[in-house]
């Protein structure tokens, strides 16, 4: 009998193996985030469409679930790309150079 083992969640979602590039250019990749943050808004405004009062047509739960899952997705990529920004800050102020 073979007994499975439990999996790792650690990589369920595609954020979850996303990282920034190593050779990424130090400092707030500010360009990213503003892209990040369009999607995001976008795939919202798309969504608060839906909920008009003149929309006689409903999309199914499951799309607009994914499409949550969407905005939560992007909002992952904005704390990664976030997060580089304040680690390349420190380590620019451990160095000295200014953050």
């Amino acid at each position: 009998m073979t007994v499975l083992q439990p999996q790792s969640l650690a990589c369920t979602t595609p954020e979850d193996l996303l990282r920034v590039r190593p050779d990424a250019p130090k400092g707030l990749p500010i360009d990213a985030i503003n892209a990040a943050c369009e999607r995001a808004n976008s795939v919202l405004m798309l969504l608060s469409a839906q909920f008009d009062s003149d929309n006689d047509s409903r999309f199914s739960d499951a799309i607009i679930a994914s499409v949550i899952w969407d905005v939560q997705g992007t909002i992952e990529q904005i704390r990664t790309i976030a997060s580089y920004a304040n680690e390349c800050a420190i380590q620019a102020r451990r160095e000295g150079g200014k953050a």
